[in-house]
């Protein structure tokens, strides 16, 4: 006890005569320059470092003079975007992969531009005789240029990267032309649509492969007469050794025959084959530029007729379920090739003499029976262009369509379903169905003046781009009946039509599915399928007491006893 009592004076005189720690001191100061602000979050520490380093690198002449400059200078630059630097930008790795998809896309239209710069004329024509024909890819960008003036169109960043796509396409699909048709938006994903013609090569081998499809198979009918005669045997057989046995069976009481369904399925409606119709242009899709487009397939009548009977977004997925009623056969990628073609035929429109007919026959002189109807057209080379107040007259009569109009049987060239039927009863007059009427409609370059109103409105909207300069205006229209549907043409030679929008058309009411159709009658009314009401128990137990068995009837006094006595006598 004394001797710890005896070291603590010792303890606290070298406690008061301690060295200062000049490290403790510097973390001390630093820490305390370190503090951050509650507004900013940033720290003097920090600032002080950014100044010193600014000086340095710069190393000016007065630099007392010039530090709260310098200060406030480094204060500036922590308020400005630092997109100078491209280490400082984080890209996620779905963007990340769209960047090299972009790149590689770059970099293939590049290399394929520097080959025929790099070849002579003599051979780019060798090369185009073997690869038949070089492409046409529509100029995307100088087409977009106008919509922006009209008011439409894509954003310039977005529309360098589609034209880039439609090369690359071009470049590595058999197509002689290539088209921005237009953008379909989707809750999930958007769809790019290109509109392509296909190289005369490529349309003749889908051509033989649609006719191989309708062809029957060879041999189909071989060797099947002594093997469907075994199995008749087998069945004769089977179906004796079945009567035997329910022979011995009790035969169960007689039942209402089965009903027999009543309906019958309408005629199916043949396809029009690639290049005609509805399938004259191939369409491609992609979800981004620089992805690899997808061909969509080619269309049937009755997914038409069902796409026209249904309303449905699109998801961005081809291979999404489509679940509506009426049933559609497919999936998205067929409903998108549909919703493509209405659009095609209701909204694709330019100015009157634009285009003109291909072999230069007129839409009368074609028999529409025999498979006409379908004629090319292209670009008129005598097209001088119309005026500006032609071009925005609200009658409309100035613009014309050069989409086909598509029929109810979903198809643009009308087909005779009693066809087969009429030439096998020819000989027999009085017999036969009635001929038909073929279904028509507007025929090709048919004026806007003539499409129907929708509440009232035109179904086309006249707009000009600037009032204030006549001379550099052009004509936008813009559709009420495919909202997303415009159009531009200039004074001069001109025009393109292009959609954007969700690929639904405009409905006056609100769309409305279409209702089931009354269930057939699955019996006759008669007493051996008639509903009867089950009993209560009140009833089953008076139908219980109905059906008791009668007592036994009472015994008679004295009956006994002398049948006793009988006995007795007969045994002695």
């Amino acid at each position: 006890m004394s001797q710890t009592f005896l070291l603590e004076p010792d303890i606290i005189a070298a406690a008061e005569n301690v060295m200062p720690d000049l490290n403790n001191d510097l973390v001390l100061a630093k820490n305390f320059l370190k503090q951050q602000c509650a507004a900013t979050g940033d720290t003097l520490y920090d600032h002080l470092v950014d100044v010193v380093h600014k000086i340095l690198s710069q190393k000016p002449p007065d630099v007392v003079d010039s530090f709260e400059q310098y200060s406030w200078e480094v204060k500036q630059e922590k308020f400005r975007p630092n997109f100078d630097l491209l280490n400082d930008i984080y890209l996620a790795p779905p963007q990340l992969a769209i960047v090299h998809r972009v790149d590689e896309m770059f970099r293939l239209v590049a290399s394929k531009n520097q080959k025929l710069e790099d070849m002579g004329e003599e051979e780019q024509e060798l090369d185009l005789e073997e690869d038949n024909v070089k492409p046409r890819v529509a100029d995307l960008i100088d087409h977009n240029y106008y919509f922006r003036e009209g008011g439409y169109g894509l954003p310039d960043s977005e529309c360098y990267a589609v034209y880039i796509a439609l090369k690359m396409l071009a470049i590595k699909e058999p197509v002689s032309t290539v088209r921005f048709f237009g953008k379909i938006y989707g809750t999930k994903a958007n769809y790019y649509v290109a509109e392509t013609d296909l190289t005369i090569e490529e349309l003749d081998r889908r051509i033989r492969e649609f006719e191989m499809k309708d062809m029957p198979g060879e041999g189909e009918g071989e060797g099947e007469g002594p093997i469907q005669e075994a199995e008749e045997q087998k069945e004769l057989m089977g179906e004796g050794e079945a009567r035997e046995e329910k022979s011995k069976e009790p035969v169960p009481p007689k039942l209402p025959p089965e009903p027999v369904s009543t309906w019958q399925p309408p005629p199916p409606i043949p396809v029009e084959r690639p290049g005609q119709g509805v399938n004259k242009k191939v369409y491609w899709v992609c979800n981004q530029p620089g992805e690899p487009w997808i061909c969509l397939p080619d269309l049937t009548p009755d997914q038409i007729r069902v796409a026209r009977l249904t309303a449905r977004c699109m998801t961005g997925d081809l291979d999404a379920e489509v679940l509506t009623f009426p049933p559609f056969e497919g999936t998205e990628r067929n409903l998108l090739r549909a919703q493509i073609a209405r659009v095609a035929a209701g909204a694709c429109v330019s100015p009157q003499g634009f285009f003109t007919y291909g072999s230069g026959e007129e839409e009368e002189d074609i028999d529409l029976e025999e498979g006409g109807g379908d004629m090319d057209f292209n670009p008129n080379p005598f097209y001088q262009g119309h005026t500006l107040k032609d071009l925005l007259d609200p009658n409309l009569t100035y613009w014309v369509h050069h989409g086909k109009h598509i029929l109810k049987q979903g198809r643009t060239i009308w087909w005779n379903p009693n066809a087969g039927m009429e030439e096998g009863v020819e000989e027999e007059e009085d017999e036969g169905p009635p001929p038909m009427e073929p279904e028509s409609g507007p025929p090709l370059f048919s004026p806007l003046s003539e499409d129907a109103r929708v509440e009232g409105l035109p179904a086309w909207t006249p707009r000009c781009s600037s009032m204030l300069a006549p001379d550099r205006a052009l004509a936008v229209l813009r559709s009420n009946v495919w909202p997303g549907a415009v159009a531009y043409a200039t004074t001069g030679k001109k025009a393109e039509c292009m959609y954007v929008g969700w690929g639904l058309k405009y409905q006056p009411p609100n769309f409305s599915p279409l209702q089931l159709p009354r269930p057939q009658d699955e019996y006759p009314i008669g007493p051996e399928v008639m509903e009867m009401a089950d009993p209560t128990f009140a009833d089953e137990e008076a139908y219980r007491i109905a059906h008791l068995p009668p007592p036994p009837p009472p015994e008679l006094p004295g009956e006994g006893e002398g049948f006793g006595e009988e006995e007795e006598e007969e045994d002695e």
